[in-house]
């Protein structure tokens, strides 16, 4: 597993391939999209995608390529 780590050292994200990503989805007893949308992570979750189209906060990085030649981009809008 990979991660991204903030300027402070502390990991903020995982990357893992789509295949793990989708096994555990499939094993999750419940739907990804109502946790998000329950509190308090609703209400982080909005006030980011109203930054992201109001083009506020973002920070866009290319992530370097890894053995299977993916790749990713992180959007932060805190």
């Amino acid at each position: 597993m990979q991660y991204i780590i903030n300027s402070s050292g502390e990991r903020v994200s995982v990357i893992l391939p789509i295949a793990e990503y989708e096994t555990l989805l499939s094993r999750s007893s419940e739907d990804e999209t109502a946790y998000l949308l329950r509190e308090p992570n609703r209400s982080v979750l909005l006030k980011r995608i109203e930054n992201i189209r109001q083009g506020r906060n973002i920070v866009e990085r290319e992530l370097l390529l890894d053995e299977d030649r993916s790749y990713a981009v992180e959007i932060l809008s805190d």
